[in-house]
């Protein structure tokens, strides 16, 4: 009788214990690197309502962290532009990333203007490619280049994206 209350008490515990760790990775997006609160962004550029006067419900901070939370490595992108295909180029090609990064196409969204000046609040830069790794920005095409050339890539990748995030070279024969 004692021992199946103390395997109850032990089976609950365990229960308790295992939801509290998928509560905790929920509010963290199950993400091991610390996602930025983009609220201080936003309070500081003023109302969401200044971006677009089509405004209705949208929050580019709130696309934007969901972006990061999401995954490790988040490029904001053009298609048109030359840096921008170069930074996809490199990383897709030279390296494998698991899990692959996410490529926010900018000129292909209706909110490109307001995500740039999102952006751009909390960056530091509305330009495009921006690189961001483990909820910060890394720069962009000549700071991949050159984090490549020298290479670093791989080892700021690792330093930033949390330890699920898996980077290596592709090795071609």
């Amino acid at each position: 009788m004692v021992t199946k209350r103390i395997r109850r008490v032990g089976a609950v515990l365990a229960v308790a214990a295992l939801l509290c760790v998928i509560v905790l990775m929920r509010r963290s997006g199950g993400a091991d690197y610390e996602v930025p609160d983009l609220k201080t962004f936003k309070e500081q550029s003023g109302s969401v309502e200044s971006f677009d006067p089509s405004y209705q419900g949208y929050d580019p901070f709130d696309e934007i962290r969901s972006l990061l939370i999401e995954s490790p490595v988040v490029i904001f992108s053009k298609t048109y532009c030359p840096h921008s295909r170069f930074v996809k180029s490199l990383l897709s090609d030279q390296y494998k990333m698991v899990p692959p990064p996410i490529i926010k196409e900018l000129d292909i969204d209706v909110h490109e203007h307001e995500i740039q000046d999102a952006l751009l609040d909390i960056s530091g830069r509305r330009t495009v490619p921006n690189v961001f790794v483990g909820g910060k920005s890394l720069g962009g095409g000549d700071e991949m280049r050159l984090l490549h050339s020298q290479d670093q890539l791989m080892d700021v990748f690792k330093k930033n994206a949390g330890r699920r995030f898996k980077i290596s070279k592709v090795i071609r024969h």
